[in-house]
């Protein structure tokens, strides 16, 4: 595992060089400046103090509803489909409300009302709104950076209905120009349409745009793959996960984000 801060590679240059080189290439003799920051939602710029357990507890919400319509499903069959469609590994729909009448087709589940389909949707979704926090020095983060210009955005595999109360509740949600969730626009990171439209509404380039995020394929590779800058967020249940492609950067605290920036060029 590469160290914290500039991530160690073979090369000598310095790593805000190589950074630089990457995301903020010189083109037509022009040096591209830095003027935006993309950043993952959860265990990102928000986490879960009690991960396991909400999701222990989403699931047995879900079980309840659908023990009241006369069906029991076991917890890991319903934690598994819910998994599948959050890492991608079922074709992502547009909207949530086609996801859960997908989840409940793969469990058998018939007879429901929509009513009884919104009530198992928020049933699943209140247990991570509520126990979200924001991590250590989000909002001073946000706040530096928007007093320096940055456009800010969040690209996130989610639903909006998830994402959008908890930003919220803790006072984020002002910060940003741009919220991308997956399943509101049917696509999943790392496929580069999702950092495309958040690129598209913030109007920037991948070149002048870097992107923080602990998943080292969905944010990393994702956004490499684009020519971003990549700064890996190495807490959460990512956090031993190897890596794919080398992150310009690693850090173990937000706050280390701001000399990050400060070492970039900027577009005045």
């Amino acid at each position: 595992m590469a160290g914290f801060g500039p991530a160690d590679g073979s090369s000598n240059l310095p790593r805000a060089t190589i950074c630089q080189t990457l995301a903020f290439a010189e083109a037509g003799g022009n040096r591209t400046k830095l003027r935006g920051i993309l950043f993952d939602y959860g265990h990102t710029l928000v986490w879960f103090p009690h991960y396991r357990e909400i999701r222990l507890i989403s699931v047995r919400n879900i079980q309840r509803r659908l023990r009241a319509l006369g069906v029991s499903v076991e917890a890991s069959k319903i934690q598994s489909l819910i998994d599948e469609y959050a890492h991608g590994s079922k074709i992502q729909r547009v909207g949530i409300d086609t996801e859960f009448r997908e989840i409940l087709s793969a469990l058998g589940v018939t007879g429901y009302s929509e009513d009884d389909l919104q009530q198992i949707i928020q049933v699943h979704w209140h247990p991570y709104v509520q126990d979200a926090r924001a991590r250590k020095g989000a909002k001073d983060l946000l706040k530096y950076l928007k007093s320096r210009g940055f456009k800010l955005g969040i690209v996130a595999n989610i639903w909006s209905g998830g994402m959008s109360p908890a930003l919220e509740k803790l006072g984020l949600n002002s910060f940003f120009e741009a919220t991308v969730a997956s399943v509101d626009v049917g696509y999943q990171k790392p496929d580069p349409e999702i950092f495309q439209l958040a690129l598209s509404h913030l109007r920037l380039s991948a070149e002048e745009t870097m992107m923080v995020g602990d998943n080292p394929i969905s944010d990393i590779q994702g956004a490499h793959s684009l020519g971003m800058c990549t700064v890996r967020f190495m807490r959460g249940p990512n956090q031993t996960e190897p890596d794919v492609v080398e992150a310009d950067f690693k850090i173990r605290n937000l706050s280390t984000l701001t000399n990050i920036v400060r070492s970039a060029p900027r577009k005045l």
